[in-house]
């Protein structure tokens, strides 16, 4: 019988009781994700609505070509271009944490949350205190995994976090004061885990924090990817900027976002394809570190540091937990790292080097090739910008395509000038989207 095993197939609690009810519990977590998102594809009141969903789960066909990979860059492009002169300022900002109250459950006082603001799957902290001295840690574990774990069993957690962050963590650090709303249907109470607890934040790092950063928006993102676009001449969208931008699903500025919907779309259905191929995320679904440009770190003499950068969890090519420090008996520390010729001042610099990975899995099960769909989200720039390369450009997102850019940059408190990102998507300035006029991203 099939079933969705844990990200990296992970056995954090192998010869543990709790280990069955663990693996059914999140066998069923990763189905009903899936098929949630199957059936918001179907919603006639819905922005995404198809007659016959491309996205399928393993757990009704099988998939018949797995391990087919959508990569992109572990580096935040959204800051990469803002400080593109600057990369030092970028580095900094991404080395502060971040706050939100966005999970604060109605009618409750205000809870703050702190974050990571590395928004690209994969998250670092700086850690001055590692057994061989400073180290950096990177994750790209979905937040959702540890919720679950601690569930099913709190006291391995503990000693997980004890022995990959520190031994000084105590079970009541882990734990929430307060109840945390999660997710929309998902209640965290107060006396359970707490995924932004100290030792995942100010004090560690074990698994994503950020908000965009989950394992249920990639599989949103995925599932919604799957839908056709077509722009003002009917031709289909498949350019990966323009086709985000018109469908919404999760950021147009990041590397991730677009690389996985333009994966996943035109794996589905290659450019001048006959036939559609149903797609799923291939089990065990997960957000991974793929490989690092490890060539690219290097001493002083400009001699490749072999062996510096390792995964502690996951694998090359499904790596969940990685981390830079010298090798056991190496005298060197990181002050003697360069990055690209750059003394190393963060980890930052080494997300840079990270691509980052998920896999897709398709079969063919006889759907048909959709329609192509509208636009039904509008992106925007500021007035005057030069539309012929927008790569360099960060784009304001998620606008209403019923409302041209101008209506909604005057509409700012003070108003500002927008023009259309891609004015060649729409049937006029501005197109009246039927339905609802807006969906619902939970990767933004």
């Amino acid at each position: 019988m099939f079933s969705y095993l844990p990200p990296g197939n992970l056995d954090d609690l192998v010869g543990r009781p709790s280990r069955q009810g663990f693996l059914d519990h999140w066998n069923r977590w990763v189905e009903n994700q899936i098929r949630d998102e199957i059936r918001n594809l179907t919603n006639p009141k819905g922005l995404d609505r198809v007659p016959k969903p491309l996205f399928f789960t393993e757990a009704d066909s099988p998939a018949q070509s797995s391990e087919l990979p959508v990569t992109w860059n572990g580096y935040p492009l959204a800051i990469s271009r803002q400080t593109a002169q600057d990369p030092p300022a970028g580095w900094a900002w991404l080395d502060e944490l971040g706050s939100t109250d966005i999970y604060t459950p109605d009618g409750s006082n205000v809870v703050t949350t702190q974050f990571r603001r590395h928004d690209e799957y994969c998250e670092w902290r700086w850690d001055e205190n590692g057994p061989r001295g400073s180290r950096i840690i990177f994750t790209a574990e979905g937040p959702e995994y540890w919720i679950l774990l601690a569930e099913h069993d709190i006291d391995r957690v503990v000693s997980l976090y004890q022995e990959l962050v520190s031994s000084d963590v105590r079970k009541g650090d882990l734990l929430l004061e307060v109840d945390l709303q999660y997710t929309t249907d998902w209640l965290l109470p107060a006396g359970t885990y707490n995924p932004f607890n100290k030792w995942n934040t100010k004090d560690g790092i074990i698994h994503l924090t950020h908000p965009a950063n989950t394992l249920g928006a990639e599989i949103n993102l995925a599932a919604r990817a799957t839908v056709l676009r077509r722009d003002a001449r009917g031709a289909r969208i498949t350019e990966s900027r323009r086709l985000i931008a018109s469908s919404g699903y999760g950021s147009v500025n990041r590397s991730s976002d677009p690389n996985i919907g333009y994966g996943v779309n035109i794996t589905a259905v290659p450019v001048n394809a006959k036939n559609a191929l149903s797609i799923t995320l291939a089990n065990p679904v997960g957000l991974y570190m793929d490989e690092v440009a490890e060539t690219r770190i290097t001493d002083g003499n400009d001699q490749p540091l072999a062996g510096w950068f390792r995964f502690v969890r996951g694998t090359k090519g499904r790596g969940l937990m990685a981390v830079l420090e010298p090798p056991e008996g190496d005298p060197r520390t990181l002050s003697d790292v360069f990055v690209e010729g750059e003394p190393l001042r963060s980890g930052g610099q080494i997300a840079g080097l990270i691509q980052m990975v998920i896999y897709a899995a398709t079969a063919a099960l006889g759907m048909p090739m959709s329609p192509l769909q509208p636009p039904v989200y509008r992106a925007c720039v500021a007035k005057g910008t030069d539309l012929s390369d927008l790569s360099k450009v960060n784009i304001n997102p998620g606008w209403r395509p019923d409302q041209t850019c101008r209506q909604q940059g005057a509409a700012e408190t003070p108003p500002i000038a927008l023009d259309d990102a891609y004015p060649e998507l729409f049937d006029a300035e501005a197109f009246i989207a039927s339905g609802e006029q807006r969906g619902a991203t939970r990767n933004v």
